[in-house]
């Protein structure tokens, strides 16, 4: 049997299969997203009521999303089988996935805006973040209102290359900016385990799996919308731009599922360690872990004072003395983070 022809088309696998690949990956993140949900719900039942209407709400969004998906997806290879129109048409089913992708989007790039705002008490540069923001997100509802409201063949999305472009470029501009943002602050509150402050190694070490996992997190999602804006304009006469972005909301909706959730594991990173890092503690909130015998460390958000205080307290030889503070500062640093052994 002939393999199906339709004048205009060249490469025919290059318009079909991006949709198939698009649909099952972006399905295997949703199963990976209901599962980080149900270890959230598990874990971290007594979260802020603000950060689990966020959680709740980013879940609910993504599940509108892949409902319309399975839509357009039944559309296409179900109900119009065998009509090429359906493969060369984005139909009503497309309409709300740009700006739900984008919304979503901008709800883990708001929470990441907030995180840094809670480590610099700054606004400077969260106000930018949010800017950037609002721009894609302005981008991407002018982009639908166009495309949606007139021909909706795939090949016309180059006609709205400005308005995508400003969208994945706004995208990864921000994340990007979030990931450099965090490593920088993060690194400039770690503290020195070398020499004479060897003894907050563990602290630093804590600090340093801070910054790996928020590089990790932050690069998937620049990696992922550069990656779609390349492909777009390099490849727009094909479909393969559009893998990425059936997946893009749900990268953005993991990752940050995946940071909140890696909490977990920081508290229990060590033999008798219940450890939580200051970077996603409240303000009111303190957490401890032990070491051995001799040595407790607390890290805390605080908020009163420009200090990062670094105190040593030692416990008396003979069991049952009460422990003896040499109150010795360390050094200090920019506010955020305090860390006291």
């Amino acid at each position: 049997m002939a393999p199906l022809h339709i004048p205009g088309v060249e490469n025919l696998a290059l318009i079909t299969g991006p949709f198939i690949l698009g649909y099952m990956w972006s399905y295997c993140l949703y199963g990976v997203l209901i599962v980080q949900v149900y270890v959230y719900a598990e874990r971290f039942g007594h979260d802020r009521a603000t950060l689990k209407i966020l959680v709740w709400t980013l879940f609910f969004l993504e599940t509108v999303f892949t409902v319309f998906m399975t839509i357009a997806a039944w559309n296409t290879f179900g109900s119009h089988w065998g009509d090429t129109e359906a493969i060369l048409v984005l139909d009503w089913s497309w309409t709300p996935l740009p700006p739900l992708s984008s919304f979503m989007g901008g709800m883990a790039q708001t929470f990441y805006a907030w995180r840094i705002y809670c480590l610099t008490r700054s606004f400077w540069l969260p106000v930018i973040i949010e800017l950037v923001m609002l721009m894609q997100l302005t981008a991407t509802f002018v982009f639908t209102i166009r495309y949606f409201s007139g021909d909706r063949r795939v090949l016309n999305l180059f006609n709205f290359s400005d308005e995508i472009t400003i969208w994945l470029a706004g995208s990864a501009a921000c994340d990007l900016i979030i990931t450099l943002s965090l490593v920088v602050l993060l690194y400039r509150r770690k503290p020195d385990s070398a020499g004479p402050h060897a003894a907050f190694r563990s602290t630093a070490d804590l600090i340093n799996k801070l910054i790996r996992v928020n590089m990790e997190t932050g690069m998937i999602t620049s990696f992922g919308a550069i990656t779609e804006l390349a492909l777009f304009l390099s490849t727009h006469q094909y479909n393969i731009h559009l893998i990425l972005f059936l997946m893009l909301g749900k990268l953005y909706s993991n990752t940050l599922m995946a940071t909140l959730n890696y909490r977990d594991p920081i508290r229990q990173s060590g033999p008798d360690i219940v450890l939580q890092s200051a970077f996603w503690a409240d303000g009111d909130t303190n957490f401890h872990g032990s070491f051995g015998n001799q040595r407790s460390l607390d890290v805390r958000c605080t908020t009163e004072t420009d200090d990062i205080a670094l105190q040593e307290f030692s416990t008396a030889d003979d069991e049952g003395s009460p422990p003896q503070s040499r109150g010795e500062e360390i050094w200090r640093k920019k506010p955020g983070l305090a860390i006291v052994e």
